[in-house]
């Protein structure tokens, strides 16, 4: 909304200017008023000022010593009701004790009850012997501090008892160990019993005497939000930031005096900053009645007051026109600024953030929440949050009904392509400055990834670990061999029976073919478990990837399996060409395997993330892996085949790492898998 001419026009006059000219013209009428009036009135109103400033003084040191006494109240009525505690076991065990008696002390003191309780807490003596329940908390047990004078832990113990019901107030109780036997003797006194100490040494009753004190018009503490405390006559006070004086009264530090007004009548006004951890600090305004002065000079201070009044009020009036409009302009070019930062901040976030209002209704997504749960904001904005998510994935619905904030609640969400996703969600209850409830917002961070660079890194550290196992397992199995394979070359060569040579000679090759098998699964032991050294060489990868597919077609060839290939220019990268061969002809053998005859498998490459990575696609249509073992598949020695090792996609997630590439599966049962591998363009810096 434009701003008029007029009020643009207040908006950009320096209040400086107007507080000059106003204090210009007040000094001015006060300097005529000054010379005109009597030596003797200057000098009454320097003693009203030493007085004051000595009363202003004094009621500072007052309060400061107010305050901190009030610290020492419960201390002090702790100490008090000890002492009759005391009192009354030392009566009991000179056998001049009993319900009367108690029932005169409690009255004279001022107390709630006393009682002198056994070990099992039943009354021996009672002011109060039909209550017997004040001493048990809201679980029915009783009190830890008794329990603890009781069980002999402390001698006398101070604590307070909550009260039982709403209309009740709350207790404090001393307790002290019996002298005569066992058991405690109890006093109680109530929660007003506190409250009249500090009645008795409070600041506002410090003042409200104070200014029944004959001269003293009022007197007042003042913080920037309004009045603290202030004397019975007071009812409104302008503002401190609204009035020049006690602003420059409050950054300088110093005490000062002023003549104003206060209830149409003039007054000699002593004001002096005062500092406290307990209380709003602020400023001690004290009113000084200027009866004697104006008799002194009437005629002349009539006519100051006529003037000064006009004029004071006259420069209230246009700082206030000119305070508000400043104020209103400030506070709109602030919102503005404020609305556009907090929708950038929101927007450049890393997560989702939703908020609804008290009523369930969405005011507020950023575009990552938009882009997550696959809704727009414009539908979305003022709609009823349970419609849009009826799941909940923000906890929105549970933080609106309990009201209450959730940490790091981790949660999954089906997305609408049917991704799953891993959340963890944390809520927020949203009030006012009233403290009145206005809704939740929901913070959501999206860890999928992150979960799975925690299963690759857990992959690596099996890995590491099967590779320091590896390297002992294979140097203990393979002397054995080679001495059972020397030996088995001997037998075939040297010790040849006269009989059933034949027979002989095919037991012995059966041996030398098992011990052949044997060292090659060491081998795909150790090739899986311990990180190979690459022999890096720059290599052109669309003629690498059709050397591949060749190999993988002859064996779909054999099997009827269809096989297709779309293989794109791609440049030269640094890779192992051996390694990586190995690493693909296990994904496309598996993938041959798992096809049933008249099946296809498709072999693609490209390029993608703004051509950082080479990206090789392999899809077959087989019978797919289920979703509970997909997470699996790189494990050592799993597999879904009868006679296989579960060695050959360990192998190739270990190759394709060593590469620092990726690999990636999706399947689906009855439809087929499809392995996503990514080779990184960076090696191609080092060619």
């Amino acid at each position: 909304m434009p701003f008029p001419p007029a009020t643009k026009f207040l908006a950009n006059i320096r209040l400086r200017y107007v507080i000059i000219l106003t204090l210009l013209f007040a000094l001015i009428f006060f300097l005529i008023a000054f010379f005109g009036i009597q030596k003797g009135k200057s000098n009454m109103r320097r003693v009203m000022e030493k007085q004051g400033m000595a009363l202003l003084e004094s009621l500072i040191h007052s309060s400061q010593n107010t305050v901190r006494a009030n610290a020492l109240v419960e201390e002090l009525v702790g100490e008090r009701l000890r002492d009759i505690a005391n009192l009354v076991n030392r009566m009991e065990k000179d056998g001049k004790i009993d319900n009367r008696q108690l029932e005169k002390i409690v009255k004279e003191s001022n107390l709630f009850r006393i009682d002198i309780l056994d070990q099992k807490l039943n009354p021996k003596y009672s002011s109060h012997p039909s209550d017997r329940e004040i001493y048990q908390d809201s679980t029915t047990s009783v009190i830890p501090s008794l329990t603890s004078v009781l069980e002999g832990e402390k001698r006398e113990v101070t604590f307070g008892i909550e009260a039982k019901t709403l209309l009740a107030e709350k207790s404090y109780a001393s307790a002290v160990k019996r002298l005569k036997t066992k058991g405690v003797v109890v006093v109680v006194a109530s929660a007003s019993y506190l409250e009249s100490f500090k009645k008795e040494i409070g600041i506002g009753y410090l003042i409200q005497r104070i200014s029944q004190e004959s001269g003293v018009d009022y007197i007042v503490l003042q913080s920037m939000e309004g009045i603290v405390l202030a004397s019975k006559k007071v009812e409104r006070m302008l503002k401190i930031e609204e009035d020049p004086f006690l602003k420059s009264v409050l950054a300088q530090g110093g005490a000062k005096s002023r003549i104003t007004s206060f209830e149409g009548k003039e007054v000699l006004e002593v004001v002096k900053p005062f500092k406290s951890e307990d209380i709003p600090s602020g400023i001690f305004r004290v009113g000084l009645s200027l009866e004697g002065y104006r008799q002194v000079a009437s005629s002349y201070q009539k006519q100051m007051i006529l003037f000064s009044v006009i004029l004071f009020f006259l420069g209230l009036l246009i700082m206030g026109i000119v305070i508000i409009n400043q104020n209103y302009f400030i506070l709109h070019r602030s919102y503005k600024q404020i609305k556009t930062l907090t929708g950038n901040v929101l927007e450049a976030m890393h997560s989702a953030v939703v908020a609804v209002n008290e009523d369930g209704k969405i005011i507020m997504l950023n575009r990552l929440a938009e882009d997550l749960f696959g809704i727009s904001k414009t539908s979305a904005i003022n709609q009823d949050y349970r419609s849009i998510l009826p799941d909940d994935p923000c906890l929105l619905k549970q933080a609106l009904e309990t009201r209450k904030i959730t940490r790091n609640v981790e949660t999954k969400l089906c997305t609408s392509s049917g991704e799953e996703r891993n959340l963890i969600v944390g809520t927020s209850c949203l009030f006012d400055e009233e403290n009145k409830f206005k809704g939740a917002v929901a913070v959501i961070h999206d860890i999928t990834e992150l979960k799975k660079y925690e299963e690759e890194a857990k992959r690596i550290e099996r890995l590491s670990a099967l590779g320091n196992l590896a390297a002992g397992v294979a140097h203990e199995i393979r002397n054995p061999l080679n001495a059972i394979s020397i030996t088995a070359q001997r037998l075939r060569s040297e010790f040849v029976p006269r009989k059933d040579q034949k027979e002989y000679r095919s037991f012995i090759q059966i041996i030398l073919e098992e011990i052949k098998r044997l060292d090659g699964i060491i081998n795909q032991f150790l090739s899986l478990a311990k990180a190979q050294r690459l022999n890096l060489v720059p290599t052109d990868m669309s003629r690498f990837l059709n050397q591949v597919a060749d190999l993988a077609e002859i064996e779909a060839k054999q099997k009827g399996v269809q096989f297709h290939r779309k293989i794109h220019p791609l440049p030269k990268i640094t890779v192992d060409p051996e390694e990586l061969k190995k690493a693909l002809l296990n994904i496309l053998l598996n993938g041959i395997q798992a096809t049933p005859s008249g099946g296809t498998l498709s072999l693609r490459s490209f390029l993608d993330d703004a051509e950082e990575n080479i990206s090789i696609r392999i899809e077959d249509s087989g019978c797919g892996i289920p979703q509970k073992k997909l997470s699996q598949i790189f494990q050592p020695y799993f597999s879904t085949k009868e006679k296989g090792t579960g060695l050959g996609l360990s192998i190739a997630y270990r190759i394709i790492t060593d590469h620092k590439g990726k690999i990636e599966v999706k399947s689906e049962v009855g439809k087929g898998t499809v392995f996503t591998i990514k080779l990184p363009m960076r090696r191609n810096e080092s060619i």
